[in-house]
């Protein structure tokens, strides 16, 4: 079955010879090497697996997921090829854009967030001392305040 082979951002043609449980023998112009991770397409389904061995110009894939023969077969060859090029649209790049803004925003009302609990705290132990000099300081003024309020023998 022909197919259409992504390995490190290349496209180019393979066909698949072999299907297993987890498993395609696939051939191709140029294997990838031992351990590469390949993209296999065929119509809309996306196989994605690790090549296990080569030779020749055939080699062997284990896919990720288990992948489905009557799926494979049905699967009808793509009239037009992917772009070799990067394949995102104006609105991907836009949603791209609105995430890492939406990320800045988020990293900023932490930091106000965060500013604001400080400060809060900081005011809060501020009070806290001013309260305790206050009452520490006032107990020896009120026995001062008293011996001069009383009466004089």
């Amino acid at each position: 079955m022909p197919c259409r082979m992504n390995v490190n951002g290349t496209w180019s043609d393979g066909c698949i010879h072999d299907l297993s449980d987890k498993g395609l023998l696939v051939s191709s112009a140029n294997p990838p090497a031992i351990g590469t991770y390949v993209d296999i397409r065929r119509g809309t389904l996306v196989i994605i697996g690790r090549v296990v061995w080569t030779g020749g110009r055939r080699f062997g894939v284990r896919t990720q997921d288990a992948v489905s023969i009557a799926a494979l077969l049905s699967e009808p060859v793509q009239t037009t090829r992917p772009a070799t090029t990067d394949r995102r649209g104006p609105a991907r790049e836009e949603a791209d854009r609105r995430t890492v803004a939406s990320a800045d925003r988020s990293r900023q009302r932490a930091s106000a967030f965060q500013f604001v609990c400080l400060a809060i705290i900081g005011l809060g132990i501020a009070c806290c001392a001013a309260l305790y000099s206050y009452q520490t300081l006032a107990a020896p003024f009120d026995v001062v305040t008293g011996v001069l309020d009383a009466p004089a023998d």
